[in-house]
Parts: C-alpha cells; structure tokens; sequence
C-alpha cells in the first residue's frame, strides 16, 4: 500500500468522524433537558392541544366506523375521508409542534420567531400528510391489477349485502344484530379487501348474479315501501308544477284569444293615430305623404309592432297582423318562461294526466327518482301497482346494469378497458375505509400515550431514554393483548379461511393485511363505545360530514 493511498484513507476516516462527532454533538445539545419550570409550561400545554385533538380523533373513529360499516354513499365516504386526512395531518402537525416549541425555548427565540416557525410546520405538516394519504390511495389504485379490480366490483356490493336478512354467506353465522356491533361493523369495513384472496369469487356468484344484484340493488334502493314514499313526494311536487302550468296556460291561451288580440289592436291602432297627431294635428293614416311612410313604419317596429316593408300607413288589415303577432309572440315568450324547470315546450291546456305523460315531465320525474328511461311514470299509483309497473322492473333493470358492469372478464378492467373505471372506483372504494381506519386507530393510540407522557412529565422529570423505552413497551402491549382476544366475528369460520388464505396468497403483505383486520375487529368493542360516548357527550353529537339514512 503506497503512502499517498494510506494518507487519503486517513483523510476520509478523519472526515467521517469529524461528521459523525458534529452530528452527535448536535444531538447531544439538543437533547439537554429544559429547566424544570419550562418543561411543566411545555408539557402543559402540549396536553391540553393532545387532549383536544384525541377527542376529535375518538369522536371520528367511531363515526368512520358507522359510515364504513353501514350503507354509506360513495359520495359520503370520500366527504368524510377529507375529515380523516385533516385530522391525521393535525395528528402530525403536534409531533412538529411539540419539537418547535421545546427547540424554542432551549434557544431562547423571540416569540415573532416562534409563532413563524410554528405556523410553518403547522401547514405543513397538515399539507403533506393530507396529500400524502391521498397519493398512497391513487398509487394503491394505480397498481391493482385487473384480477383485484374484478374482485373488488364484487366485493364491495357484497359488504352492503352483508346487513341484509336475507342474504348470508357459507361460514358466517351472523344475525343483523351482530353486524350492528363494533366489530361487525369492521368486518363489513375490512371483508372486501379479505375476498382478494378467495378463490374462484366470479365464478361462485355466477349462477345467482341475478338474484344477488337485484339484492345488491333493493338494498342501494331501500325497499317497495320506502320508494312509494318518495314517489308520492315527487308526484305532490309535479302537482305543484301542474298547477302553475295551469295558471300559466289559463294566461297564454287568454291573451291570444281572438278578444284579446282585437282589444290589443284597437289600442295599439289608437296610439298609431294619437302619434301622427302629435306630429301634425291634421295628419292621418289616409293623408300620410309617401315622403314620411318609411319614417311611420320604423316608428312601429320600435314600439314592437313589426309591419311589412311595403305596408301604407292607413293599411289598418296589416297593422292588426303585426300587433297580432306581437301580442302572440309576447304570450308564448311568457308562457315558455314559466317552462324553464322543465327545460321543453309543452302545449298549453293539457289535462292532468296527458300533462304528466310528456317527455320533459317524465324525464324530469325519472331523474328525480333515479329511475331508468324505460319506465314510464302515471300518477295517482297504488301501492301495488307502482311495485309492479315501477319498482320491480327497475330493480331487474338495475341488476342487469350491474351484471354488465361487473361480472366481466378482468381483463375489461385494465387499464383503458372498457369497465376501467368501475374496476378503478370499486378498488378505491375497498381500500379507502381500512386505511382511514388503521390511520385513524393509529393516531389515536400514539397521542393516548403521548397524553399519558405529557401528564407523567408534569409531574417529575422523565429521561428520554426510559420515555422511549415505555413507548417501545406500550406499542408491545397495544399491538399484542388485542390478538390475544377473540369474539363472535374472528371465530367466524369464513373469517379464518379468509385469513388463511390471505397468507399464504398474498405472502408477507397478506399476513400483514390479515393480522391488521384481525386486531381491528378485536380492538373495536372495547374502543368504539367510549369512542361514542366521546363524540355524544363531550363533541354534542358532530357529524364529521356524515348523518345516516
């Protein structure tokens, strides 16, 4: 080894402990312990915002869990979701906080200087982490494969199915009521993403994909009764709309009857005669000089009446044409005005029920009951026959959609396949609820302990390595004791099968996805009462976006 390659290799070495004991020294001053006094102001406070943010957090646990394991809307879901991403950037943004504030007070700044810095990290950590979930939810959806796809756009009906008495699957024994508790509301949450793994999933639902989607559908729908009652809501608001096409066409065909229109002229002919007098007393219609006629004609159409370019000013015969149309032209703009809901010309005087029969009420009334084009709406329907004639075709019609839509070759739900973007949103649609979940539960048990070394630290001196020592036990015991009990959902057969396979499918990320949906369903009873009782009693009931049906 020559003498110049021992010298750099001496230089390096000596570079690299000159950066690692700079580094060290760094953190060693940093971690010098605030004065007494100080650190109680500092953790004080830091409680006081943790203790107010694991209300909020609790709170929205337990209402995600009710939109996630009922029958929430897609539109629901994601309005919530923007909740979750708030919170857990909020969740963040007190970890940065805390450091800000401790880093404060070590180093003495100006309080201008510590409210900057604050604000800084406050938006941004609430920006990244809001930006962050959603871009780990688009490359999740990004990187399903068309297989996942096809599972989820049966999975995810099938959770909604999963509250209907009717409908069951093989090794689950579960009453309505069951599913009503915490942890069967996590299996409805977390079931679809267990089904990636279930083999042939497409092919079991075949041979009863009518009957299932036509329940997937009645379940979206609600039942015969509860869709008569929106029904006769529509039908009281178009007898309103009917009423004022009445009055409108009582207005229409009046001011262009055959009275109506002479009255019209006769007045419009005596201002005509007013006017020429007003400019020569002696001026007629029958003494009007060639000269001028041009002149009276423009006079006319700037008052509306729009007579021929060859009209003679004592043309009485024309003039009464021109005011005629006038008259008929300003009626039918009115009456199309008061048809502006509808958005098409309807002829005036119908009868009630040939008033309904037209397109634009039909279509209007479809949309507002989310009804196919091919239904046709009459009203004053019986109970009956609007289950016959109404409800029940759209429910085949809607499984029918549903069939087309979903029970597809994968393939279709590639990337630029036809069903794309079903397979897309079915995909989000399974993911989103257990990641908000798993987030949320997450969050709420870090800042628990977090509470829990604020309220010691005010009390004595903590050193940070036994604080990170308890927080290394406390994540032991939390992610530990929960998989040790078990109940009425994770002793379900189809729920160890789906484990099972989850595993050994999946490999390691299976495992993961089977333990995380295990240790959800076993932490929930006993985490989302008190949960509730949170957001009731101490929030007054917050919604966080979300009121169920």
């Amino acid at each position: 080894m020559t003498s110049l390659t021992l010298l750099q290799r001496l230089g390096h070495r000596a570079r690299r402990r000159s950066l690692a004991s700079a580094l060290m020294h760094w953190l060693r001053k940093d971690k010098n312990p605030l004065p007494r006094r100080q650190e109680r102001v500092l953790v004080l406070v830091m409680l006081t915002l943790t203790l107010l943010y694991l209300m909020v957090e609790m709170g929205f646990n337990a209402r995600l869990l009710d939109v996630v394991g009922g029958l929430a809307s897609q539109h629901q879901v994601e309005s919530i979701e923007v909740y979750g991403r708030l919170i857990a950037g909020t969740a963040v943004a007190l970890l940065g906080l805390g450091s800000v504030l401790k880093k404060s007070l070590r180093l003495g700044w100006s309080r201008l200087r510590t409210t900057i810095w604050a604000a800084l990290v406050i938006v941004g950590c609430v920006g990244t982490t809001y930006f962050a979930q959603l871009a780990l939810v688009n490359h999740l959806v990004d990187r399903s494969t068309p297989d996942e796809r096809a599972r989820a756009a049966l999975g995810v009906p099938m959770t909604y199915l999963m509250v209907h008495q009717d409908f069951g699957l093989t090794g689950l024994d579960l009453t309505t009521e069951d599913l009503q508790r915490p942890e069967g509301k996590t299996l409805l949450a977390t079931l679809p993403i267990m089904l990636l793994s279930k083999d042939h999933l497409t092919e079991s639902i075949k041979p009863q994909a009518q009957p299932f989607f036509e329940l997937f559908a009645e379940t979206v729908r609600g039942d015969a009764e509860v869709n008569y009652r929106r029904y006769q809501d529509s039908l009281a608001e178009l007898d309103e709309s009917y009423r004022q096409y009445q009055q409108g066409s009582r207005r229409y065909l009046e001011a262009i009857s055959a009275a109506s229109i002479a009255r019209h002229q006769q007045q419009a002919w005596n201002d005509y005669v007013q006017s020429l007098k007003q400019r020569n007393r002696r001026l007629t219609p029958n003494n009007v000089p060639n000269r001028h006629a041009n002149t009276v004609r423009q006079s006319l159409r700037e008052k509306g009446i729009a007579v021929a370019d060859d009209w003679r000013p004592n043309d009485r015969a024309g003039f009464n044409r021109a005011v005629a149309r006038r008259v008929q032209l300003d009626a039918r703009s009115a009456y199309a005005a008061g048809l502006e809901s509808v958005g098409r010309w309807i002829e005036p005087g119908l009868p009630r029920g040939q008033f309904f029969a037209q397109l634009p009420i039909q279509n209007k009334w479809r949309d507002a009951l989310h009804l196919p084009y091919l239904i046709t709406l009459q009203p004053d329907l019986s109970p009956s026959d609007f289950e016959q004639t109404v409800y029940r075709p759209t429910i085949s019609f809607d499984a029918r959609q549903l069939i087309e839509d979903r029970l597809v070759d994968p393939q279709n739900y590639r990337d630029r396949g036809e069903k794309a973007q079903i397979g897309r949103d079915s995909y989000r649609a399974l993911i989103v609820p257990m990641i908000a979940l798993l987030f949320s539960l997450l969050g709420a048990f870090t800042h628990i302990f977090k509470c829990l070394g604020f309220f010691t630290r005010a009390l004595c001196y903590v050193p940070p390595r036994l604080y990170a020592a308890a927080f290394v036990g406390y994540a032991l015991v939390v992610l530990t004791v929960p998989m040790l009990w078990t109940n009425k959902v994770t002793e379900q057969q189809l729920f160890l099968d789906l484990k099972q396979q989850n595993g050994s499918t999946l490999g390691l990320m299976g495992w993961i996805i089977a333990h995380s949906v295990q240790w959800t369903a076993q932490v929930q009873p006993v985490f989302y009462p008190l949960n509730e009782r949170v957001r009731l009693h101490l929030l007054g009931g917050l919604t966080y976006g979300y009121q169920p049906q």
